[in-house]
């Protein structure tokens, strides 16, 4: 028994000495140093936001997800987020955001960008075309109503 108390001390007292401690508290202010820039970069990026903002959220486990923001609070964000085929709403506390990125709608792939310029191209071509039939068509019945003896009708009233 006394050679365990011995143990005990001495590993104490070896503590005290080599300051593990301070290691200890010196890791752990680092990680609160850690989170507060987090915590200020987040808050950056929300001062920018409103409700009904549009963006992606990546919470501290490395989670993204899509949300709609409804209110934005000191500590904490309320956000829409769909999960499978509903929609919940749900609070988020700011400590728990790694990062929060407005999710801009204009950015589209160059394959979309295409497919719409293409569309309307098509699209334009096709009303042109209609309306070329439909000219040329009209113009077909008007010759087609003309007949010698309306034209000398039409003499006939000058």
């Amino acid at each position: 028994m006394k050679r365990v108390l011995a143990v005990v001390l001495i590993a104490a007292l070896a503590t005290l000495a080599l300051g593990i401690d301070d290691t200890v508290s010196a890791i752990q202010s680092g990680d609160q140093k850690k989170a507060d820039t987090q915590r200020a970069d987040v808050a950056k990026a929300l001062a920018g936001m409103q409700r009904g903002t549009t963006a992606t959220v990546e919470n501290k486990y490395g989670m993204k997800f899509d949300v709609v923001i409804e209110e934005i609070t000191a500590d904490s964000v309320t956000v829409l987020r769909q999960i499978g085929d509903t929609t919940t709403s749900e609070t988020i506390p700011i400590s728990d955001i790694a990062r929060i990125k407005k999710k801009s709608l204009k950015k589209m792939g160059t394959a979309s960008k295409v497919l719409i310029v293409a569309a309307v191209t098509l699209g334009v071509l096709f009303v042109a075309a209609l309306t070329t039939c439909s000219v040329s068509g009209e113009s077909a019945s008007a010759d087609a109503n003309v007949s010698p003896a309306n034209a000398s009708v039409g003499a006939d009233a000058r």
